[in-house]
């Protein structure tokens, strides 16, 4: 009986060790997509991405998403609530809720979906 209860301890240990690496995989995968040069190499092979012309302006900087709660719905799909920041020297700070859909191909995280203003 003691080996089914850790045998069972283990099996639950190993899948948090595995899906907490997941999360910060798609950590990692949000803070590149911040990256223009490295964006392209953060999307999944048919992306649905919300424009972002429509935030962009003089004395402003880019949009940055900073990840907040990661949302396993499958092992191969995460969603993940995010913040989009942007700074400027007229509006200082300006936060957008944003969330993103990601999911795994070919073994890495990659995004799916992302959107700005909307939960």
């Amino acid at each position: 009986m003691k080996a089914v209860r850790c045998t069972f301890l283990f099996l639950a240990a190993s899948a948090f060790a595995g899906e907490s690496a997941d999360r910060e995989a798609v950590r990692h995968v949000i803070a590149r997509f911040n990256l223009l040069h490295e964006r392209p190499a953060t999307l999944s092979r048919d992306p649905d991405l919300a424009p972002l012309g429509g935030l962009s302006g003089q004395e402003v900087s880019q949009v940055y998403f900073e990840a907040g709660t990661v949302k396993f719905i499958t092992p191969e799909v995460a969603l993940v609530d995010a913040t989009a920041n942007q700074y400027g020297s007229v509006i200082g700070k300006r936060s957008l809720p944003a969330f993103f859909v990601l999911k795994r191909e070919a073994g890495e995280w990659r995004v799916a979906v992302m959107r700005v203003g909307a939960r």
